[in-house]
C-alpha cells in the first residue's frame, strides 16, 4: 500500500510537492480506508484517491513522475549512461540541479520509505529506511559530497559484521564508481539476493499505471484461458450499460503472410514470423497463436454479442465506441481485487466516458474488501460530489503563473453542512472557491 509520495523537480512540479494517502481524523466511515497494523500502532490508509484539475495542470506529469521513478527503480541502468530525468525548464534557484522521487509504503507487513535524488547525470542520494517502535531506522544511505565522492553507510539490516552477507553488501558498495553513479543501490541489492531489497523491488513492480493510451496486455488469451474471467467481464459489461451481452476470445486459421502484407507489415518482419512459427505474436494489436504440433497460424480475435431485434451478432472491439473500449481497458482491474495488493494509478480516468459510468467504477473498487489502491487524474467535476468520494480523496492540481504545478488537499477546505451535495460542490469549484479551474482570458473578435 502506498502512504506518501513526494516528487521534486520533474517537468512542471519545481518545488516539492506531497501525496498523501492518510485520512483526516474526520474521516470515520470504514468502507473508505484500510486498517493497516504497524509497530506503532494501527493506521488507517484511504483506498481510492482523485485529483482533480484543468488542462495542462499538471496531472499527466505527476503521474508520469510515478511511472518515471518505477521504471529507474526496476529497470537496470546501463553504465555510463545520463539518467534521462525530464526536469522543470523553469528558473527558481532554490530547487537547485536534482530531481527527487520518495515513497512510504507497506509491503509484508513493514513499513517502508524509499527514495533517491538524482541529475541528469548520476544518483546523488539513496535511502531506504525501516520503521521501528519510535522512529524510522536506517538500512542504507547513499549521499555523494561536493568532491563528488559517494559514500553508502550500511546498518544491521543488511548482515552483521564480518558476516559473509555484510561482506558482500561491502562489495557493492565499491560497485559504486563514476560509471555507475546513475545506478541505483536498491537494484544492485535486489539483484544479488538481499530479501529485503527483493521485497521492496516486489513492491514496485506490483505497481500499475495505466495512460490513456494503455492497453490490457493479452486480453484475448485471458478471455480464452479464464472462463470466470470471461463471464465477470460479461457480466459487468451488461451492468455498464454498453450494449454488449457477451465478451469471449476465439481462434481462426489465416493465411499469414498474405494477411500481415495487407496490415502493412515490412517484408523483413513478415519473413521473421513465418519463418519462426512458435509461440505467441502481437503485431499492431492483434494477436496471433502457432499451433505448437504444426506451426500453423491463428488469429486470436475478441468478439463482443449484441442483441438487435431478437438476434446476436459479433462486433470486434474497433466496432465498439470510444467509451466501451476505455472500460475494456478499466473493468479488469475490478476482477481478482482480493488476490494480491497493487496500486492503481489511472490517467483520465473519465476518458470517454459518462459521468455515472466513472462514479460507477470508482464504487465498484471499494465494494469489497481488500488492500488494493486507486488512484486517479480527471476532468469531470461532477466526481467532487461527496456522495462518491470522501473529502479527503480529492485534491486539486494548478498551475501558477510560473509554470509550476502544486497540490491543495480538498480537506483543506470546510464545507459548510448544506453544500455536501455534488451540485453545490461543483457550483463552488466553478466559481473558483477551490482552485484549481481554467481562467478563460478574452481575445480578439474579428
Amino acid at each position: 500500500m502506498l502512504l506518501k509520495y513526494i516528487v521534486k523537480n520533474y517537468k512542471s512540479i519545481a518545488h516539492s510537492i506531497e501525496y498523501s494517502m492518510f485520512p483526516t481524523e474526520d474521516n470515520l466511515e470504514s468502507k473508505y480506508f484500510i486498517p493497516l497494523p504497524t509497530v506503532q500502532g494501527t493506521w488507517k490508509i484511504l483506498r481510492r484517491g482523485a485529483l482533480l484539475g484543468p488542462n495542462a495542470s499538471g496531472k499527466s506529469n505527476f503521474i508520469q513522475s510515478l511511472d518515471f521513478a518505477r521504471d529507474y527503480i526496476v529497470e537496470a541502468q546501463k553504465s555510463g549512461n545520463k539518467t534521462g530525468v525530464p526536469q522543470f525548464k523553469g528558473e527558481f534557484s532554490d530547487i537547485g540541479k536534482n530531481s527527487t522521487f520518495q515513497f512510504m509504503f507497506c509491503q509484508n507487513e513493514d513499513i517502508f520509505e524509499y527514495g533517491f535524488s538524482l541529475d541528469e547525470y548520476r544518483v546523488d542520494e539513496e535511502w531506504l529506511m525501516i520503521l521501528g517502535k519510535s522512529t524510522f531506522e536506517p538500512i542504507f544511505q547513499r549521499m555523494t559530497d561536493d568532491n563528488d565522492v559517494t559514500s553508502i553507510e550500511l546498518s544491521r539490516y543488511l548482515g552483521k559484521k564480518n558476516s559473509k552477507k555484510r561482506f558482500l553488501a561491502e562489495l557493492l558498495k565499491e560497485t559504486i564508481k563514476k560509471n555507475q553513479r546513475n545506478q541505483l543501490f536498491l537494484y544492485k541489492l535486489s539483484e544479488n539476493g538481499f530479501s529485503i531489497a527483493e521485497n521492496i523491488m516486489e513492491w514496485f513492480y506490483n505497481i500499475r499505471i495505466i495512460f490513456p493510451s494503455s492497453r490490457v496486455h493479452m486480453l484475448e488469451m485471458r478471455l480464452m484461458q479464464n472462463e470466470n474471467f470471461a463471464r465477470f467481464l460479461s457480466s459487468k459489461l451488461v451492468n455498464y450499460d454498453t450494449g454488449i451481452d457477451r465478451i469471449f476470445a476465439q481462434t481462426k486459421k489465416v493465411q499469414l503472410t498474405n494477411l500481415l502484407k495487407d496490415m502493412d507489415i515490412p517484408q523483413q518482419i513478415v519473413d521473421e514470423i513465418t519463418e519462426k512459427r512458435e509461440g505467441l505474436v502481437n503485431i499492431n494489436g492483434r494477436l496471433f497463436i502457432f499451433n505448437e504440433e504444426n506451426g500453423e497460424p491463428m488469429l486470436c480475435e475478441m468478439i463482443l454479442e449484441h442483441s438487435l431485434a431478437g438476434k446476436t451478432f459479433p462486433f470486434h472491439k474497433d466496432e465498439e465506441s470510444d467509451g466501451t473500449q476505455r472500460l475494456l481497458d478499466l473493468l479488469p482491474i475490478l476482477f481478482g481485487l482480493t488476490a494480491k495488493a497493487s496500486v492503481y494509478f489511472i490517467d483520465e480516468i473519465d476518458r470517454c466516458l459518462h459521468t455515472k459510468l466513472t462514479r460507477t467504477f470508482i464504487n465498484d473498487f471499494i465494494a469489497k474488501e481488500h488492500k488494493n489502491q486507486l488512484i486517479f487524474t480527471a476532468h469531470d467535476i461532477n466526481l467532487i460530489s461527496l456522495e462518491d468520494l470522501a473529502q479527503d480523496e480529492i485534491w486539486f492540481l494548478e498551475k501558477n503563473k510560473l509554470g509550476e504545478s502544486y497540490l491543495k488537499p480538498f480537506s483543506d477546505y470546510t464545507i459548510p453542512s448544506d453544500m455536501v451535495d455534488g451540485y453545490s460542490n461543483v457550483k463552488s469549484y466553478l466559481a473558483g472557491r477551490f482552485g484549481a479551474v481554467p481562467v478563460i482570458k478574452g481575445g480578439f473578435d474579428k
